[in-house]
């Protein structure tokens, strides 16, 4: 399944991975030079901390080279706006709530409920994908069903 990420989110990702891997080469081979240093390795936790450290580092770093393999990006995708999809902007109607929302829908990259931005995994996302303006929908949310009317939905105007 692709990983669906923006250009900023992916550019973000690879200096993390810079970053990561300047860590490793500089100040962790230090880390593991300095505790070798100390003398026997059995019984020393400088040794074992830097080692633990060490393996840590280039688990994150492979975990994050997995999504950029993965990645779908979603300027990229052929986004209509007509319809919700990932990559667009959806205002809803909370019919329970009598409240009008606005949600752009991203990846999980991109995530931040507070301004507006929610995963295309989530729960609201995947009970929205493919309706219309105008549609109805009974949504399973974690806290019980919620009813929504689509009121827009635009493609997302990435600068």
């Amino acid at each position: 399944m692709p990983y669906y990420i923006t250009k900023a989110s992916l550019e973000g990702l690879r200096q993390k991975v810079e970053q990561i891997q300047y860590r490793l080469k500089h100040e962790v081979s230090k880390e593991i030079g300095k505790a070798a240093s100390l003398g026997d390795l059995s019984e020393n936790a400088e040794w074992e901390a830097a080692i633990e450290l060490q393996g840590n580092l280039k688990n994150e770093v492979s975990r994050i080279m997995d999504k950029i393999r993965e990645a779908s990006v979603i300027e990229e995708l052929p986004i209509s706006g007509d319809r919700v999809t990932i990559g667009t902007k959806v205002t809803l109607f909370d019919l329970d709530k009598n409240e009008e929302l606005t949600y752009k829908i991203l990846g999980e990259e991109e995530s931040d409920l507070p301004n507006g931005i929610i995963s295309f995994s989530a729960p609201l996302s995947r009970g929205l994908m493919q309706k219309e303006p105008g549609d109805e929908v009974a949504v399973q949310l974690p806290g019980g069903v919620r009813n929504f009317e689509i009121v827009d939905v635009e493609k997302i105007e990435f600068s």
